[in-house]
């Protein structure tokens, strides 16, 4: 074989014959390493190249530190470990019960709601849907156009409505109406209300 410098296949050992195995260097000797046939120095150098860029011993101590610092997240030293923690929830257990019933009452945030039902009901929601759109030419119209009604032209309230208001002379009020209400004066009813 022209590439081997020498082949040792079978010796004699106290009358029997033992296989060797056959000898060469890693220059003559071809593996497949990482799918490719690669003499084995270059798989050697390889694998070593690939080990001496493993994390050492220093840079997992190191990166476990910043972890830990990390979680600690500028704690006082105080209360910087689990044990801490634990030991000062348990000598403030009033305080511990009270954040608990206050977690525990929370609203709960539901798929679609932005409030829950208590705050802002279907009804009223079904409600504020069914409000007419305005659009911005809306708008402009209105502000352009003239708040005070007229015997002749709408404004706030109707031309009709303005002209009744217009001939009221009065308003009086009471329990029954009075027998000499006037024409044009206006009468409120007062009923006395019970109260719950």
């Amino acid at each position: 074989m022209e590439n081997t410098k020498f082949v040792l296949d079978s010796i004699m050992i106290n009358g029997e014959v033992q296989k060797l195995i056959a000898c060469s260097d890693g220059e003559n000797t071809t593996v497949t390493y990482k799918g490719k046939e690669v003499t084995l120095s270059a798989a050697l150098a390889s694998i070593f190249a690939e080990m001496s860029n493993q994390t050492n011993g220093e840079a997992v101590d190191a990166k476990i530190s910043t972890a830990i610092s990390e979680l600690i997240g500028g704690a006082p030293e105080t209360y910087d470990t689990l044990k801490e923690i634990a030991d000062y929830i348990a000598t403030h257990e009033d305080a511990a019960a009270a954040l608990n019933a206050a977690i525990g009452n929370k609203v709960d945030k539901e798929d679609g709601k932005g409030l829950s039902a208590e705050d802002f009901t279907t009804i009223l929601k079904k409600k504020l849907e069914a409000l007419p759109d305005i659009t911005a030419e809306q708008v402009e119209n209105w502000n352009a156009g003239t708040k005070t009604a007229t015997a002749d032209s709408d404004g706030l309230m109707s031309k009709e409505d303005k002209t009744k208001l217009d001939r009221l002379s009065g308003v009086r009020y009471g329990a029954e109406v009075p027998d000499d209400l006037k024409e044009g004066e206006m009468f409120i009813k007062v009923v006395e209300q019970e109260t719950t």
